[in-house]
């Protein structure tokens, strides 16, 4: 994926395109988890310095144009956020490959900040907004307290949507996943409710932990039966 740069100084072992494809096949969802698809690719790249075309052939290959394009805004965001008196973004993440000499400090330091702000751009590349998928797309574990569900859906609004959990938006979506989301045999008891959608989400809770608690009972019982049964 590009030649060797030339000079003496700097040895580049380019990837392979190869070596990417398949790298890709084990790359997370950009829109749904954009932090851990950033960490996959920082390691992914190891501490080597990447050509402009090196660095830009990957990318191709692991994201859409539409999804590279999100990417360099974010990390052009990154830089003017952080370097106010400096060059503008478009400068420090160039579209037309800048010929940056490697063995040239001030461009092998542009290489290491294209690579720096285009990993960090991958992060911040998806309003957190658009990461709803990872808020909506929860179930309550068999053996999660109904409470600790509650707590997991409200952090996950906080984390991915921004919304706060106690506005009225925020109940509103709240109920709905705490009751659709739950263990089916919760589920199924919020759902004979009457008109569980106009309940208080603390009512909705503490008829989720008298079904949980029902069947833990249950399950002691049985495992007692056991234990007599094998003593």
């Amino acid at each position: 994926m590009g030649g060797v740069a030339g000079g003496v100084g700097f040895v580049n072992a380019p990837l392979t395109a190869s070596e990417v494809r398949n790298f890709k096949k084990e790359l997370g969802n950009l829109v749904e988890d954009p932090v851990g698809v950033s960490d996959q690719i920082d390691q992914f790249l190891g501490p080597n310095t990447y050509t402009w075309e090196e660095l830009n052939s990957i990318l191709k290959i692991l994201f859409s144009p539409e999804e590279v394009r999100m990417i360099r805004t974010a990390g052009m965001r990154i830089w003017e956020r952080e370097n106010r008196m400096g060059p503008p973004g478009d400068y420090k993440l160039p579209i037309v490959d800048p010929r940056w000499n490697p063995n040239r400090e001030e461009d092998r330091r542009g290489m290491e900040d294209y690579r720096s702000l285009m990993v960090r751009g991958i992060k911040e590349s998806v309003p957190r907004s658009s990461n709803k998928r990872l808020a909506f797309d929860n179930m309550q574990g068999k053996d999660e307290t109904p409470a600790a569900w509650l707590n997991r859906l409200k952090r996950n609004f906080q984390l991915y949507l921004s919304i706060d959990p106690d506005s009225p938006e925020g109940q509103v979506l709240l109920k709905t996943q705490f009751v659709t989301k739950s263990w089916p045999d919760i589920r199924r008891k919020l759902e004979k409710m009457e008109d569980w959608q106009e309940k208080g989400i603390n009512e909705l809770l503490r008829e989720a932990l008298r079904v949980y608690l029902r069947r833990e009972e249950e399950k002691a019982k049985t495992k007692a039966k056991i234990m007599v049964a094998v003593a």
